[in-house]
């Protein structure tokens, strides 16, 4: 996501000169973005999806029959960072791993340096500098491949060179640059989960016939990714909001439930997205059973992605009770992951942001943390979460 000063020495090379010309692709010291630049860039197309009191509702808290039970699933959050910085982006593995087992790391393919077959120099080192962070705290790396723009409800590619905006996955170009990129972060990672497509059911809303192309690239991406590491789990990741027909914000919708099927039987998890506060005014409006549902449309593990939910105070709620709104919600879920047996469990925000791109999420009030570091409500049940022991090899 960003280009950190490294010491050669002491980080690996996780694709080495001869690597990248397995897939045709070199790397050129020629074409050098600023590190700041490239950060601010890729950060922003990932958006595109006061400290507590003492006496805070201990009730929030897990019990202390809770931390005997063993999790059955293991926790991350994304790589998003607080601030524009590589010192804030090195932060956010050290958030990940002081309560969890997994960093999420998504982001739009670099086009140009795929259709021109020449990895930048800028990219390689952002890789070996992930991939030795996430060594050093311990984590288990997911990756996720986000081509579409997240900004526009997902209706167009996202990122594209001028030459192919409008360019959509029957693109002959855009077919191979995905094959390439799925084959570079399965070799240079050798991740633990690898997403192949973000709430992919919103593009299908829009351009149901380019769709199915998506459909075909992802079952040739699938195989091509298990014969570089085939212990990574592969799987596109769906919006739940969406994939029920509920957002607000859209003209009602069917839901989508029949586009999981298509993914068949390439399909390791069933894997989503939820941020329900789009859609529920308050925590206690969400259905008890609103992640079960998922069972009646696959045999697959379930796991959640990433999601959120605002710490925003309203008209309604003041900043302690917006505080423990998320926080029920949080805890609630995270009861549903442990009666579903998922295996991961991804809150997308660690730490609220200092920027925001366009979204109709509050991303800016859905980080576990405030943006000056002290912790929420809901970090409290994520860490007491966290110290309950893992179970050794989730479900998968």
């Amino acid at each position: 996501m960003a280009h950190y000063p490294v010491n050669e020495t002491s980080v690996p090379t996780a694709f080495s000169p001869r690597r990248l010309r397995r897939y045709n692709l070199t790397v050129s010291a020629s074409r050098r973005p600023s590190a700041f630049a490239w950060l601010a860039t890729a950060v922003i197309a990932a958006l595109l999806l006061v400290s507590c009191n003492e006496d805070d509702p201990p009730a929030l808290l897990p019990t202390s029959a809770d931390e005997l039970v063993a999790r059955a699933f293991a926790m991350g959050i994304s790589s998003l960072p607080s601030e524009l910085t590589e010192e804030s982006y090195a932060d956010t593995f050290e958030l990940a791993a002081g309560a969890g087992e997994i960093v999420l790391i998504q982001r739009t393919p670099p086009w140009e340096e795929l259709l021109a077959g020449t990895f930048s120099e800028e990219t390689v080192l952002a890789t070996q500098r992930e991939t030795a962070l996430a060594e050093e705290h311990g984590l288990d790396i997911f990756v996720a491949i986000d081509p579409t723009d997240g900004s526009r409800q997902r209706d167009r590619l996202a990122g594209l060179p001028d030459d192919l905006l409008g360019a959509g996955f029957s693109d002959p170009l855009i077919h191979q640059a995905l094959l390439d990129y799925a084959r570079y972060l399965a070799e240079t990672y050798q991740p633990r989960y690898l997403a192949f497509g973000v709430e992919i059911n919103g593009y299908q809303q829009h351009h149901p016939e380019d769709f199915e192309r998506f459909v075909v690239i992802y079952h040739e991406a699938y195989e091509a990714v298990k014969e570089i590491s085939p212990d990574t789990l592969v799987f596109p990741t769906f919006q739940f909001e969406e994939l029920q027909g509920r957002l607000p914000f859209q003209d009602p919708l069917p839901p989508q439930w029949y586009l999981i099927s298509r993914f068949e039987p390439r399909l390791d998890v069933l894997a989503i997205s939820s941020y329900p506060d789009v859609v529920f005014p308050e925590a206690d409006d969400i259905p008890d059973s609103y992640y079960q549902q998922l069972l009646l449309y696959t045999n697959r593990p379930v796991a959640i992605a990433g999601m959120g939910y605002s710490s925003r105070a309203t008209e309604e709620l003041d900043s302690l009770e917006a505080e423990q709104a998320q926080a029920a919600f949080l805890r609630r879920t995270l009861d549903n992951a442990q009666q579903l047996n998922m295996p991961f469990v991804v809150w997308f925000i660690g730490q609220d942001p200092s920027f925001t791109g366009e979204s109709t999420l509050d991303l800016a009030n859905s980080g576990l943390r405030r943006q000056d570091g002290t912790e929420k409500l809901a970090w409290r049940v994520w860490e007491q979460t966290s110290l309950r022991p893992l179970a050794s090899e989730p479900d998968s």
